[in-house]
This record gives C-alpha cells, structure tokens and sequence, in this order.
C-alpha cells in the first residue's frame, strides 16, 4: 500500500484529550494543587468519551494498564471488535511501518494520550519547576514493577480493584493534612516505590525481553529462554 507523503498530517491537527496544566498560586498561603474524588470522577468521564473514538482501540492493544483503564471504560465485550481493524485515523496520524517494501498501519496511542489515559497532571510549581503526578502509573512505573509480569494476573486485578476502592475512600474529601496521601495523584517515582513486590520480577521479564528479540532475530533459542 502507497501513500502519498501529503496524506500523513502532523499530530497537531489531532484532537486529543489531555487533563490540565495546574499552577501554583502566588500567594503561599494559598493550598496547593490537591485532587479530590470529583477530580477522579471528572478524569474517569474523560476517558470514557475518549475510548469512543474509533483510534481508542490502539488503547486495547497497548497492553499492561492501559490495557485493563481501557476495559474499564469499555467493559470486557468490546474486546472482540479490537479485530475489526484499524481506525480511519490510523493512516493519517497513527502508526506507519515499512516492511519489505510495503506500508503498514495501525492505530497508535500519542505520548499525551499515553499520559491522559493515566489520569496525569503536570503541576508547576512557584520555582519554575514542573511536577508530574498521576492518578495510575505511568507505562515506565508499571514496567519496573512487580506487576508486570506479562499478563494481567491475579495479583494485578487484586490490586487494580483497591487501588479503585482506595481512590473512592481516601479522596472522597477535602485533605488538608496529608500531603502525601497515597490515595491520591502521585509522581512517578512514589509510584514505583509502592509497586516493587517481588523484586526480582523486574529481572526475569527482562531475561524474557532478551530471550523473545534473540528468537525473532536469529530463529533459535537463548540463553536466558532455556534458562526460563
């Protein structure tokens, strides 16, 4: 399949769906920037109007977390309609591969899409800095977990299920004490030092990165797939 270069636009002329840019105010005395459950509420409606557009289903295949937020916007029997092929969009703007001399497209997720579907707010802080926190882990929090196993196992819907519950609970009202309240928003690096469990799941999906490129790339088992 050809096409034409002017066929392909810039993201720029996509619509996407972002939460908010938060700044501080100036007078100190003033609350910092602190979601409560209708913030939630108000990101979870968001994402289910954005997962009913037809290039949301690059959503669906993105795998690990967005994966299942996508499933709860949607509910589990959309899951076949992933199938029926890419969105309109997918040529314009998603994915495009070069492959032996033909062009392929998929659907394709942007990097701020990647953000919103994670519940994500860029805070900027009185020094010029910017503070990013989400209301779930980012794709590079959840691959350096313990969750990412490669599948969406037990222990995963356990903990997707309270961490929901957890949300409902402990950001249902105004906090004004606790600064580093859990339930809510939190950056990348708390969030990656309350999803280590089994420390050495990190390693092994690693091994099972290495083995899976070495079988793709030469045809024949590694070290680390015989060693799994």
């Amino acid at each position: 399949m050809s096409v034409l270069p002017q066929a392909r636009r810039p993201l720029t002329e996509l619509h996407t769906y972002s939460l908010r840019h938060v700044y501080s105010p100036n007078n100190n005395r003033l609350p910092r920037f602190r979601p409560v459950y209708a913030d939630y509420i108000m990101y979870e409606q968001h994402r289910h109007e954005f997962m009913n557009q037809p290039r949301a289903r690059a959503a669906l295949l993105h795998g690990g977390l967005i994966w299942r937020l996508a499933l709860h916007s949607l509910g589990f029997d959309i899951i076949p309609s992933i199938l029926d092929g890419i969105s309109w969009e997918a040529v314009l703007f998603g994915l495009m591969l070069d492959v032996n001399g033909q062009t392929y497209f998929d659907d394709e997720l942007s990097e701020e899409e990647v953000d919103f579907m994670c519940g994500t707010y860029y805070v900027h802080n009185n020094d010029r800095n910017v503070e990013i926190v989400s209301w779930w882990p980012r794709p590079q929090a959840w691959a350096a977990s313990g969750l990412n196993v490669g599948f969406w196992s037990s222990q995963c819907k356990s903990w997707f299920l309270s961490r929901l519950e957890n949300i409902r609970q402990g950001v249902s009202r105004e906090r004004h004490q606790s600064t580093n309240d859990a339930n809510g928003p939190i950056t990348g690096k708390q969030w990656k030092g309350s999803l280590k469990f089994n420390p050495g799941t990190n390693k092994m999906m690693k091994n099972v990165d290495t083995a899976c490129c070495s079988l793709l790339t030469t045809g024949k088992d590694s070290y680390y797939l015989r060693r799994l």
